[in-house]
């Protein structure tokens, strides 16, 4: 007896996923979806009707990389697969969460297996055009990119003399090639132009910013939906393809409100003609701004080597990815630009924000992600004072490892002035000023951020923080739940709403937020003890159970101490988080979870680090 032929495919209402090719389609017509959240649905649609848990999910999709890595990854792949459906994880028709242990694929599921296809000799050019396509497509880049700007400098020169203000969002370029190791060019491509469109008139241009322009890849909302939630008045889309040796990059700039293509732009090359097609359209790129685009008098600094520029777009990639592999993978990269290339300066500042998140997020040791930031912010801004991310770096490393509020400021001032509209330096300028509790000027600025970064999650959490620190727990309260309506596996919002819940005595609540975030960051044997602790003496007993971890960069851990009333717990915390400096202690000093601790000669030491120097 033969055995049954291997399944080649799922079908499921519209859509059908091929696993020989890995292509997803709808209706026929094929639409992209990145390796991760395609792994996910194929592990999905192989049990259908069944909950598949985060623990098998991680063994299988997540099998080298750490368990906090495993849980970030895993909340945007089922949020990027969720958009891509059309799903929605409060009426969900494909996709069920079951809280607490992982998801089900709930639809409808047919299986089908296809006949092997036939060689061809196109196939088998495919393959032999690796290391070709790599030499060219550094080059390209830049030409692909500064190109884009010339139609669209053309268009907003004349816009800009009748109208006050011009919105745009630039969307994620698609990659069409079938070749998944491409995305990180397309989503380099994209937020390069993103910068350069922002240059162009920041008084009367407003550019949406990366962070929430990501959130409609591979989108199924209509464009008028994406206009009303981005407040803009046109989108720019794109999408890279290949055929053979010719690759194309078509773009259109579109009206949101009548749908209208003001214009599109094909851009075609061959890549036996790299050089001439690089050099040709760079030059005339290049005159077309002096002269059509006057607050552009130049471009921007480029690398001698495409093999920098690569590396550079890499780099972007992998940080886009907010993960503990992602940010190690673009210290790799933007390592290997700046050593290919040490007068990109560009490399360097995006070397020394990965490097502060690191500290940040915890995955790196507060003294050598203060050392590395500070020197490669420096680095930068030798090459280029009037780099802006540097300076917002910079501005950081002051803040968060050097507790010098003064000189932090100074630096996100410098950034500001440089690019009024640049959403970092608001960001995090308004986040210093909530920590020194000037509550009226850190709104201020964080809406500034957030009007640039509408989708932006932290953000919008983080004003909830603000509310929070002036004691308005219900307004924090209702903008956590928003986000999480929107990102229901946001970690970072449960977290706040939990300390906001605590806050105002409402213990019932408060645990429903402190045990999704035990499942979704402990390992096992710790979620039971403080689920077994929580069962014997309530939540308190429940915290006192947490409080016996000993990881300096959690800072949920001295307020475990000061909601269970264990004020000289919560201060010896403290202190060994001051002697070991971390970052996360400029958040202390004004949080009402530490009001009980004020009078405390300890505490008002530890306090001090936010007052100017």
């Amino acid at each position: 007896m033969k055995p049954a032929p291997p399944i080649t495919g799922y079908r499921f209402d519209v859509f059908e996923l091929n696993l020989r090719s890995g292509d997803l389609s709808k209706n026929g017509r094929r639409i992209h979806l990145q390796e991760k959240p395609r792994s996910l649905l194929i592990a999905l649609l192989e049990r259908a009707g069944e909950t598949v848990t985060r623990g098998e999910l991680q063994k299988r999709l997540w099998a080298d990389e750490t368990f906090v890595d495993f849980e970030d990854g895993l909340n945007t792949a089922i949020r990027k697969l969720r958009e891509t459906l059309g799903d929605d994880s409060e009426t969900s028709q494909y996709i069920e969460t079951i809280r607490g242990r992982g998801y089900r694929f709930i639809g409808k599921v047919e299986s089908f297996t296809l006949k092997e296809p036939v060689a061809t000799q196109a196939n088998q050019s495919q393959l032999s055009r690796g290391s070709f396509w790599l030499r060219w497509q550094g080059m390209a880049t830049a030409a692909f990119t500064l190109a884009l700007l010339v139609a669209a400098g053309m268009f907003f020169t004349k816009s800009l003399a009748t109208h006050r203000h011009i919105s745009i969002a630039v969307l994620p370029i698609q990659n069409m090639t079938g070749d998944a190791s491409r995305e990180y060019l397309c989503t380099g491509i994209t937020e390069e132009l993103i910068v350069r469109l922002g240059k162009v008139g920041e008084q009367q241009l407003r550019v949406i910013a990366p962070g929430s322009a990501r959130k409609y890849a591979n989108t199924n909302k209509p464009l008028e939906q994406i206009g009303q939630e981005l407040k803009v008045d046109y989108v720019i889309e794109g999408s890279l393809q290949q055929d053979g040796n010719k690759i194309r990059l078509v773009v259109q700039l579109i009206h949101v409100e009548d749908q209208s293509r003001l214009w599109t732009n094909v851009y075609d090359s061959d890549l036996s003609d790299k050089f001439e097609f690089e050099s040709s359209v760079a030059n005339s790129v290049a005159h077309a701004l002096s002269l059509r685009v006057p607050t552009l008098t130049q471009v921007d600094y480029m690398p001698d080597k495409f093999e920098a520029h690569d590396a550079y777009l890499k780099g972007i990639y992998y940080l886009s990815l907010r993960s503990k592999s992602g940010f190690e993978q673009a210290i790799q990269s933007l390592s290997t630009a700046v050593a290919i290339d040490p007068k990109y300066a560009d490399a360097y500042a995006l070397l020394a924000n990965t490097y502060n998140l690191m500290g940040q997020y915890g995955w790196m040791d507060a003294e050598t992600a203060r050392s590395l930031g500070w020197a490669s912010a420096q680095q930068a801004l030798s090459l280029d004072p009037t780099q802006v991310e540097a300076h917002v770096a910079l501005g950081v490393s002051y803040w968060n490892y050097q507790w010098n509020m003064k000189q932090a400021e100074a630096e996100f001032h410098k950034a500001l002035a440089l690019s009024p509209t640049n959403v970092d330096a608001h960001y995090s300028y308004g986040m210093l000023l909530m920590t020194e509790s000037h509550f009226s000027e850190a709104e201020k600025q964080m809406k500034m951020a957030l009007d640039n970064d509408p989708r932006s999650f932290i953000i919008r959490t983080n004003l909830g923080w603000l509310n929070y620190y002036e004691g308005h727990y219900q307004q924090a309260v209702n903008q956590y739940q928003q986000v999480l309506s929107e990102n229901p596996d946001y970690l970072i919002a449960h977290s706040k709403l939990w300390l906001a819940y605590s806050m105002m005595g409402e213990n019932d609540l408060a645990w429903q937020q402190y045990s999704w975030i035990i499942h979704a960051v402990s390992e096992p044997e710790e979620q039971i003890k403080i689920q077994n602790a929580y069962k014997i003496g309530g939540y308190y007993a429940a915290l006192r159970m947490s409080t016996l971890r000993n990881d300096m960069t959690d800072f949920s851990i001295p307020r475990d101490y000061a909601f269970t009333g264990d004020y000289p717990g919560a201060l010896d915390f403290l202190e060994r988080a001051y002697q070991t400096h971390q970052g996360w202690l400029v958040f202390v000093p004004n949080d009402p979870a530490f009001a009980p601790l004020r009078d405390d000669e300890r505490f008002k030491q530890i306090a001090a680090i936010t007052e100017p120097k």
